[in-house]
């Protein structure tokens, strides 16, 4: 009895497709839930296989290119690797150093179809043949096809379940990431609004300040103005008093020669322009006031004339 076994052998033309179309269409995979499943079914829908390998097979085979290449890039410590002993080695070497970015065509994830358009198609299948094991009897070497392909598909089920759910996770954590991020922000924004509250009320206290200063300036300048104007009112007041003042000295200086000039008389001396048989003295000399009243108006003019200047 013989091992019915599905394996789908691929061409190195396919593989180089596959490795260049899962670089450059990188951007499907976004880690949300079920991207990658529909960015691989994408890719083999452009390959033709999508009848032929599943996701979850050409997800496992990605991985394990990934895997092999590192170890190939970086062995470790004491490990001696030859690179060139691996045919992939340089197509991986391009591809994880971003040198096959925009080598094949770009697919489009709105163009995946349903589940059935990636079920197995039995009558499309291609089948090998495994040696039978020694001693084992053809009970033990027989498998049936369908009884492996529903393992086979509960695996990826159960694989698919688990992926969903470490991606589910993986948001839950990108989630409350944002959402402690968010809630900073909103306590950093509050903060601001309290620094700008105050700087705000500081600024209207400093408004209300400058319009107090306004008005009493305002105060000031319209006192000033009437100080100016009582200030040229006396000085004008002051021009009249000084100009009376002049008219009192003059007066006084004639005075004083009149009185010089009858103290002269007294002694004996008689003026040049008076003659001896003259009568009605009294309208050729002026009457005079007496010595110590014009001393004392004349004290008065002074002091009344260094008021002026001082002021």
């Amino acid at each position: 009895m013989c091992l019915n076994v599905y394996v789908h052998q691929v061409s190195n033309e396919e593989f180089v497709r596959f490795v260049k179309l899962r670089v450059t269409n990188d951007s499907l995979f976004t880690g949300k839930r079920n991207s990658s499943t529909l960015a691989y079914r994408a890719i083999l829908k452009e390959l033709g296989l999508q009848r032929e390998i599943s996701a979850s097979q050409a997800r496992r085979k990605w991985e394990n290119l990934k895997m092999k290449y590192k170890e190939m890039k970086n062995p470790p410590p004491g490990v001696s690797v030859n690179p060139t002993n691996w045919p992939w080695f340089s197509l991986m070497d391009d591809a994880m150093e971003g040198r096959l970015a925009g080598s094949e065509v770009t697919v489009d994830t709105s163009s995946v179809g349903d589940d059935s358009e990636y079920r197995p198609n039995n009558t499309t299948r291609r089948r090998s043949k495994r040696a039978r094991e020694p001693n084992r009897s053809e009970i033990e070497l027989f498998v049936e096809e369908d009884d492996m392909m529903s393992e086979e598909m509960g695996r990826d089920s159960r694989a698919d379940l688990d992926r969903d759910r470490d991606e589910m996770e993986h948001e839950r954590s990108i989630l409350e990431s944002d959402k402690a991020a968010i809630e900073y922000e909103r306590m950093v924004l509050e903060r601001e609004k309290m620094v700008l509250d105050r700087e705000r009320a500081g600024v209207e206290r400093e408004l209300a300040a400058l319009d107090r200063d306004r008005a009493s300036l305002e105060r000031e300048k319209a006192a000033v103005e009437r100080d100016r104007a009582s200030v040229e009112y006396i000085r004008a007041q002051l021009e009249k008093e000084r100009a009376i003042l002049d008219r009192e000295r003059a007066k006084l200086e004639r005075e004083r020669a009149v009185l010089e000039q009858q103290r002269g008389m007294v002694k004996g001396e008689q003026p040049a322009n008076l003659n001896d048989n003259s009568e009605g003295t009294d309208t050729s000399i002026p009457l005079v006031m007496e010595p110590a009243s014009l001393e004392r108006r004349q004290k008065f003019l002074n002091l009344f004339e260094k008021l002026i200047e001082n002021f």
